[in-house]
């Protein structure tokens, strides 16, 4: 019986997730084609690379999009495992096709400005969304994450040097006028995604299971943390257990809850606010 209501439970939450990857892509796509590229502004990432191309050879830019996505998504199934990756394929192509069929004009306004601040934070939202469920819009935030799995660099700090040099690009393309409003557009962005990833949360997690080596094996392998293992019996049962000590930033408890009773349907996880971190904790976002 709980196994099944367990399996239910899976179920339901793969479909929010599925949900929110379509919401997400749709989101994107319209702060794109409805505020971004209509202001003659450049977004950010692979993206605002996809947009630069598309201005000396005009195609489309979610073509661009799907096919400078290509090879970073085949490192992201290399280093960071299948179901990230499926859903950072599955997002990509989403927000391929939405950008071929949601039309190019203006929508509530034509001014620059309004259309910087509110195309990057839709923009934001949209990627918010499927970054909280797990996957990614692909591009270089793949690129991030593989280079903050192997190096203490996060994914924004990355993300900053590139969107330097979309900024530095779109001066030379276009004018400096443009590239000031892309920086509005780029620092309306960032807001928003820390307040919907919560980056700068970090919580501690204490997981009490029968299934220690199988919990801590996918802790390490899908969310590549660290974990520090002990023995313990239960005061009512007085069954032999295994307690996990842990440390993620809060964007990473939906995907850490996912795996966990993935592996151990019955295990007991409690959560822990945490205000600081010393010594070697990897924060990706």
């Amino acid at each position: 019986m709980e196994t099944t209501i367990t399996k239910k439970s899976n179920n339901i939450s793969t479909l929010v997730d599925l949900f929110c990857l379509v919401l997400g892509a749709m989101i994107t796509a319209f702060a794109l084609n409805m505020f971004t590229i209509p202001a003659g502004l450049l977004s950010g990432g692979i993206t605002g690379f996809s947009q630069l191309v598309n201005h000396f050879i005009p195609i489309s830019v979610g073509v661009y999009y799907f096919l400078l996505n290509i090879p970073l998504l085949i490192l992201g199934y290399i280093y960071l495992g299948k179901r990230f990756s499926f859903y950072t394929i599955l997002a990509t192509s989403l927000v391929s096709f939405f950008l071929l069929i949601v039309p190019i004009k203006h929508i509530w306004t034509d001014d620059p400005l309004l259309s910087a601040i509110f195309g990057g934070v839709l923009n934001a939202i949209g990627c918010g969304l499927v970054l909280r469920r797990g996957g990614s819009e692909g591009g270089f935030d793949i690129l991030s994450r593989v280079i903050a799995k192997y190096h203490n660099i996060t994914v924004g700090k990355s993300n900053l040097i590139i969107n330097t040099i979309i900024v530095i690009l779109s001066g030379f393309i276009y004018n400096s006028e443009i590239a000031l409003y892309t920086i509005i557009s780029f620092y309306s962005s960032m807001k928003t995604y820390n307040i919907i990833l919560n980056h700068v949360d970090r919580i501690s997690l204490l997981i009490i299971t029968d299934k220690g080596k199988e919990v801590n094996k996918v802790i390490t392998r899908d969310l590549h943390r660290g974990t520090t293992m002990w023995n313990a019996t239960g005061g009512y049962t007085r069954k032999e257990k295994t307690v996990l000590y842990c440390v993620i930033m809060k964007g990473e408890m939906h995907q850490l809850k996912q795996i966990v009773k993935a592996a151990d349907p019955e295990s007991f996880v409690t959560i822990i606010s945490t205000q600081n971190v010393l010594g070697r904790f990897h924060q990706i976002w």
